[in-house]
């Protein structure tokens, strides 16, 4: 375990929001994230709210894709 900063998305109905700078232990093996309760507290009380508290620090555009239609399955054939 290492301590980081880290960032984590979080999905509500159809929208994702990306959290930013939570302090956290990450595993060196398999890079799981635990966070402390202070972090989980915070964030928590983020979601709770619908993320309406706090203006974002910043957007991005995130592109989707889509594998419809990509993938045959033996009944497809």
């Amino acid at each position: 375990m290492h301590p980081a900063t880290v960032k984590t998305a979080i999905w509500q109905g159809d929208r994702l929001f990306l959290v930013e700078d939570i302090p956290a232990e990450v595993c060196d093996t398999c890079r799981e994230q635990f966070y402390n309760e202070e972090a989980t507290e915070a964030l928590r009380r983020l979601t709770e709210e619908a993320f309406t508290s706090l203006a974002p620090a910043r957007e991005i555009v995130v592109p989707i894709f889509s594998l419809e239609g990509r993938i045959h399955r033996p009944e497809d054939v």
